[in-house]
């Protein structure tokens, strides 16, 4: 890894855990997709991978005495775990042209869904039984196979009417489990060819920056962060499809 691409690991890390310590969200819908152009695809998601591990584990951490009666439905935690089994056994098996354009999909489904969620709550039916296993096994899936599972953890927390802390528990529980099991099973089958100084230093990085957005949380306004991040993630799309297409 050249100075250039450690450097430049370095900071997508950092900024990726800055904002997901504001929002509770984001970090590897960034740092993933903008690895990915620069470094070998199963490289970015490690270096995306361990990060989230860490900040998902430490907040659960922190709000441990909130998640007992949190009353995320049982079928959820299996759920994810299967899901995430899968996720990364497809991630290994994809070509890396076809899992760009995956993570390109799912960006570009994200600020769709976005869309969607701004619709009024009263509009929303009470969810099936069988959706939680629903949503988690595709959560899980695509936090393993693209690390991109929150659109589908986001979307059932809407559907679900969760309120703000226990969307991001249910949020935070899919970072950690997925990421727990992907990690695991990467190690089991080799991992990819990585700067060992980029990911610590990277972790180390992105962890502070992800506490110090935390600690500034109230002082930045969602709606504008939604704006700017919508458009980030429509031109990170057509920029991945961009190096799909050369490879």
């Amino acid at each position: 890894m050249t100075d250039w691409t450690l450097t430049s690991s370095i900071a997508i890390l950092s900024a990726a855990g800055f904002i997901h310590g504001l929002f509770g969200i984001g970090f590897a819908m960034i740092a993933t997709p903008l690895l990915a152009l620069f470094l070998d695809y199963r490289a970015a998601v490690l270096l995306a991978a361990l990060p989230l591990l860490l900040m998902a584990a430490s907040w659960l951490v922190v709000h441990r005495g909130r998640l007992r009666d949190c009353g995320l439905p049982r079928s959820l935690l299996p759920a994810i775990a299967v899901g995430a089994t899968v996720g990364t056994v497809l991630q290994a098996s994809l070509p890396e042209q076809v899992s760009l354009v995956l993570l390109a999909a799912a960006l570009t489904g994200s600020v769709a869904l976005s869309f969607l969620l701004e619709r009024p709550r009263a509009t929303r039916r009470p969810l099936a039984g069988w959706a939680p296993p629903a949503f988690g096994t595709l959560a899980g899936v695509t936090e393993s196979a693209l690390n991109v599972g929150a659109p589908f953890m986001v979307l059932y927390g809407a559907l679900a009417r969760l309120d703000r802390i226990r969307a991001l528990i249910a949020l935070n529980v899919c970072f950690a489990l997925g990421k727990t099991i992907q990690i695991g099973l990467m190690q089991a089958s080799g991992l990819p060819p990585v700067s060992w100084i980029a990911l610590g230093a990277g972790t180390a990085a992105s962890l502070l920056a992800f506490h110090l957005g935390d600690a500034m949380a109230s002082r930045f306004p969602e709606g504008r962060f939604r704006i700017a991040f919508r458009c980030f993630l429509v031109a990170i799309s057509a920029t991945l499809l961009l190096r799909a297409l050369n490879l």
